[in-house]
């Protein structure tokens, strides 16, 4: 309950400075009655330890949970049972219970509404870089290399060839044929967007021109 006050009324009050992005109009409801409904409803709060706490401070715990923030999205692909025309069957963990593993299927409609309540907002982002790392910070990023010894300009990049680098961590040869388990597989050649003219013939020639393919 002091969750849902102190965020609801926070929600008023930037309403009340003009800081709230409300369209009445498209979201069919004013703030204050959005609040009124919010604050009708029993909310489950769950909040876990700090990550710097747990495990004693590992700072394993601590990039495994950043990870799951960075580059994860809202349901992986192991946990979708099935797919048919009654709709997404998917597994999930029940808090209320405990946390046991459990299934339910929704519409496909309903799946993709919930899915996309995790797309971030248009300007907000999952990673902001700070102090030394913000895009604005290339003069004291100079001051620190110089107090460091280093050279002012930094030094180029490396290119990474993208099997190269799959090859330093993975047990497997990314080369090798997923099929046969013997064969190398190798680049031959990258389509890029066919366009203009070309565009033009594939469709009288009736062929497919939606997706860039690699070989």
């Amino acid at each position: 309950r002091d969750f849902r006050q102190a965020f609801c009324e926070g929600i008023r009050q930037l309403h009340k400075k003009g800081q709230l992005d409300w369209d009445e109009a498209e979201m069919g409801a004013t703030v204050e009655g959005m609040i009124q409904s919010a604050m009708s409803r029993k909310w489950e709060v769950y909040i876990e330890p700090p990550p710097d706490k747990a495990d004693n401070g590992s700072p394993e715990t601590l990039a495994d949970y950043l990870a799951r923030y960075f580059h994860s999205i809202a349901i992986s692909n192991h946990r979708i049972v099935k797919i048919d025309d009654e709709g997404v069957t998917f597994r999930y963990r029940d808090n209320r219970d405990d946390g046991a593993e459990k299934e339910i299927t929704l519409s496909g409609v309903e799946f993709i509404r919930r899915f996309l309540l995790h797309v971030l907002p248009h300007r907000f982002v999952r990673v902001r870089h700070y102090r030394l790392h913000h895009n604005q910070a290339q003069g004291l990023r100079r001051q620190v290399r110089a107090l460091l010894g280093f050279a002012g300009a930094l030094p180029a990049a490396a290119k990474l060839k993208l099997l190269e680098w799959l090859a330093t961590f993975m047990e497997e040869d990314p080369n090798l044929c997923p099929h046969c388990g013997q064969g190398q597989m190798r680049l031959v050649r990258e389509f890029g967007p066919v366009k203009g003219w070309r565009s033009l013939l594939y469709r009288l020639l009736g062929l497919r021109t939606a997706r860039a393919m690699a070989i």
